[in-house]
């Protein structure tokens, strides 16, 4: 799935115009080089090479030695991509986020010789799921939740999943090594209700511990020898009853479990004609009870939090309302020209994935825009100007909602969405630790807003234009994706970086020297 993600994101790529200055397309380059087991060093016997370039892909085996060689191909941009059975899909050049790597550039009768590429062994999970009374358990969903950083901050997310045989026996495969919680969750189909148990219900076991227990609770997981195993027990459970008011022929309901950190499993209702519902099975916790409802083209919602003891609830009342609309508008502050075309990209969005939603809308002068069929819920409004423009402020009812999120419970507006033209830059370069230019991630940190990453270019040059006036810290790492820019006490003890003051139309010149990104 990720080689397939990333061939349909190169071959957008392949369908725009070359930049200028860029080589057009011959075919008289050629490229060279050897595949390696990244941990051992050993070559990669028959390991399988793509070439995507501009006229389409190329492929072949590397030979028993690991080399391989591509000859008569179009010059111009070119990717790389190499597999093989047992180990992770890997590439030549810096690796981008969604598994595709830097393209190598060739002008015509240009070669590029001995390209070593290195594939890391596939990490491993087995395991065996059984009862309390040592009996096998079908159809449980086995969950890698891996060590990720989302928006700056380290959590554990759903990966790679599984259900187990027969046997209770499940595997794992094709996991990146690093930090992983392994959870196991019983399919009540299978293995659900005893009639002689009805305040019970099969756990969810996690190994080493639950998420909720961070770093200090995760398996590493390297090689092929990691193994859990579970015995699952029964445990308490209640019911909820309730009623859906409002339109409910054909309606739902759902429990979904909150601040789960990665957990966000949803228990499904069963809902009768007359409106009530039941659901079964309820494990003590924070919930969100879930209802969404399209009639006449129109959204009906419903989001309810809930307390889960140890007794059934009822008399839970569910009220089917329409999503509201926030409105907002779009000004220019300008100190060298008129606005250009086009709005800016925006989004108003939720932090919570079971509320949010809405359609964005603008207005024919692209000037003002409404958000629709929005639900109760905490946002933060981003924008991504296009042109020379940088956010200069965004603001609902006097408050800042561009560097904190803000609860919108209610239809409100209008958003005030001002963007300027007078930014500045920072400019540098991006060097090794033996002093040598290097092509590398630069992270440029502006408290409060998401971090603008860029790469600098083989000579190690880069500059970030259009940035709000201000003070910065910035940062050149080999790979962004593990940097917890938002954990201070992670930055104080990882990252070096350079303070840069932006001043309006000016540019601030910066040294940096790359830094390795700590593993999760």
């Amino acid at each position: 799935m990720r080689l397939f993600s990333a061939l349909l994101v190169f071959a957008a790529v392949l369908d725009a115009q070359p930049p200028e200055g860029q080589p057009i397309a011959t075919s008289d380059c050629a490229v060279d080089g050897f595949v390696v087991n990244a941990v051992t060093g050993e070559p990669l016997a028959r390991a399988r090479v793509m070439l995507m370039g501009p006229r389409g892909q190329n492929g072949l085996s590397a030979d028993n030695a690991g080399r391989f060689r591509f000859t008569g191909i179009p010059c111009g941009q070119t990717q790389i991509m190499v597999m093989k059975p047992g180990f992770l899909q890997g590439g030549y050049g810096v690796p981008r986020p969604g598994g595709l790597f830097l393209p190598l550039i060739l002008a015509s009768g240009e070669a590029a010789h001995d390209l070593k590429i290195s594939l890391t062994p596939q990490a491993v999970v087995t395991g065996k799921v059984l009862d309390e009374q040592g009996d096998p358990m079908m159809g449980v969903q086995i969950t890698a939740l891996a060590a990720r950083v989302v928006e700056g901050r380290r959590s554990f997310q759903p990966g790679a999943a599984t259900s187990t045989n027969d046997l209770g026996e499940y595997r794992l495969a094709g996991l990146q090594p690093g930090k992983y919680i392994i959870c196991a969750y019983p399919n009540n189909s299978f293995n659900g209700f005893d009639p002689g148990e009805k305040n019970t219900v099969p756990g969810v076991r996690c190994y080493p511990g639950p998420p909720e227990g961070g770093a200090a609770s995760a398996l590493d997981v390297r090689g092929t020898d990691n193994r859990a195993d579970f015995t699952i027990s029964r445990v308490p459970a209640v019911r909820i009853r309730g009623n859906l008011v409002g339109a409910v022929r054909g309606a739902g309901v759902s429990l979904a479990k909150r601040g789960a950190n990665g957990m966000n499993r949803t228990l499904p209702g069963n809902v009768s004609p007359d409106g009530s519902f039941e659901i079964h099975g309820v494990l003590p916790g924070s919930y969100l009870l879930t209802t969404d409802f399209w009639e006449s083209g129109k959204r009906l919602v419903a989001r309810l939090p809930l307390e889960v003891g140890t007794s059934d609830i009822d008399g839970v009342t569910v009220r089917l309302e329409p999503g509201f609309t926030v409105t907002g508008q779009v000004r220019f502050d300008l100190k060298k020209g008129q606005p250009g075309p086009g709005a800016p990209g925006l989004s108003l969005r939720s932090s919570d994935p079971l509320t949010g939603g809405g359609q964005l809308t603008w207005d024919k002068t692209r000037a003002s825009f409404s958000v629709n069929e929005l639900t109760p819920g905490n946002y933060r409004l981003e924008v991504f100007p296009n042109g020379p423009y940088y956010l200069k402020s965004a603001t609902l009812a006097g408050r800042d909602i561009s560097k904190e999120e803000i609860p919108i419970t209610q239809a409100a507006g209008p958003i005030d969405v001002v963007l300027a033209d007078d930014g500045g830059s920072i400019e540098g370069q991006v060097e090794d630790a033996a002093g040598k230019p290097i092509s590398g991630w630069v992270m440029v940190l502006q408290a409060g807003r998401a971090p603008r990453n860029v790469m600098s270019r083989a000579d190690g040059h880069f500059k970030v234009s259009n940035l709000p006036p201000g003070d910065y810290q910035v940062y050149a790492w080999d790979d962004v994706q593990p940097v917890e820019y938002a954990n201070p006490d992670w930055m104080t003890r990882n990252a070096k970086g350079a303070a840069a003051s932006v001043e309006a139309g000016q540019t601030a010149q910066v040294k940096l020297q790359q830094q390795p990104a700590p593993p999760l």
